[in-house]
């Protein structure tokens, strides 16, 4: 019995103790476990906060995002089989050994080409200039060329310029881009002058005005009539006769203003779409041949993403087709 006694107070006594041993166990394992914590804590920070950046940014980025890609249209080389066809007309001097050529408003640097009398007649945008050429294959020369004596100022350097070049000129080559026809003026190899074929003849005739600003006026029965080679324009609409100037840009593809717009300025019943086409009419800076009996005024504007833009001012249909 007594020894049973003292069996079951040592046993107590080693419960007290083991008691004790997990007691502390416990506290260092727990303690051992904070600063673990705490350690995963600091090491996991960067990577929250780089996750919690990341978030915002992809917050903030816009959604849906088009890639709008323009398309290219390539320059096209061709060979000189029919003159005729090819390069008689009027073409506009456009850049001359590299350099774009500046003239003012209302003066323009051309040559025309009169193939069936192998003459060339045009302006340095300060004089009148004629000669004679021979165009054997694509080799050129200019012989015999004669100049007005007007005094053109500041701009007598393009004159110079430009008859320096004619004067240098071996053989022309020509490409097309789009609608758009180039003649390339070459003293051996190297490009000396470039010029753009004057393009506006599909724009001379008499038109009904379609549309103004995106509206059907065609019940309207308001007529535009462009005469390019007097650069005039004259409409008729229910009761007023205008008449006005085209100004043709010589340095922009297809660039077409209309002018000095005068209107004998009598009430009728449409006189706001009257108006308005007048004032679209102001603004136009460019034209284009939607189809054989369509063509397009426009004029350019910045878009959100700060890009030109085409706007539509103007729809006329050809008459008479």
């Amino acid at each position: 019995m007594i020894k049973v006694k003292r069996k079951f107070a040592h046993i107590m006594k080693n419960n007290e103790f083991c008691q004790l041993i997990i007691k502390k166990i416990t506290h260092l394992m727990f303690k051992k476990l904070t600063i673990f914590t705490l350690l995963l804590a600091v090491i996991a920070c960067p990577d929250m906060a780089m996750a919690r950046k990341k978030k915002d940014k992809d917050k903030n980025k816009p959604q849906n995002t088009q890639v709008i890609f323009e398309p290219v249209i390539e320059e096209v080389d061709y060979p000189i089989s029919n003159p005729k066809v090819q390069i008689d007309g009027e073409w506009n001097v456009v850049e001359i050994n590299g350099e774009e050529v500046s003239l003012p408003k209302g003066s323009r640097a051309y040559l025309y080409f009169d193939v069936d009398a192998g003459q060339l007649y045009g302006s340095t945008g300060s004089n009148n200039l004629n000669a004679n050429y021979t165009l054997d294959g694509n080799k050129f020369r200019v012989d015999a060329l004669n100049l007005s004596k007007l005094d053109g100022g500041y701009y007598m350097h393009v004159e110079r310029k430009m008859v320096n070049s004619l004067q240098d000129v071996t053989s022309i080559s020509l490409s097309q881009k789009g609608e758009v026809e180039y003649m390339e003026m070459k003293k051996n190899r190297n490009v000396v002058m470039k010029l753009r074929r004057q393009n506006l003849d599909f724009m001379n005739g008499q038109w009904l005005v379609r549309r103004v600003n995106g509206s059907d006026v065609r019940f309207c029965q308001i007529n535009l009539v462009n005469d390019i080679d007097t650069k005039t324009v004259n409409i008729v609409s229910g009761s007023n006769i205008i008449n006005g100037a085209i100004y043709i840009d010589p340095m922009l593809e297809f660039g077409i203003e209309y002018e000095d717009l005068k209107s004998t300025h009598n009430q009728w019943p449409h006189i706001d779409i009257e108006t308005r086409l007048l004032i679209s009419l102001e603004e136009t800076q460019y034209c284009r041949r939607l189809n054989d009996y369509e063509v397009e005024l426009y004029t350019k504007e910045i878009d959100q993403r700060g890009k030109p833009v085409d706007k539509t001012l103007v729809v006329l249909e050809k008459v008479g087709l």
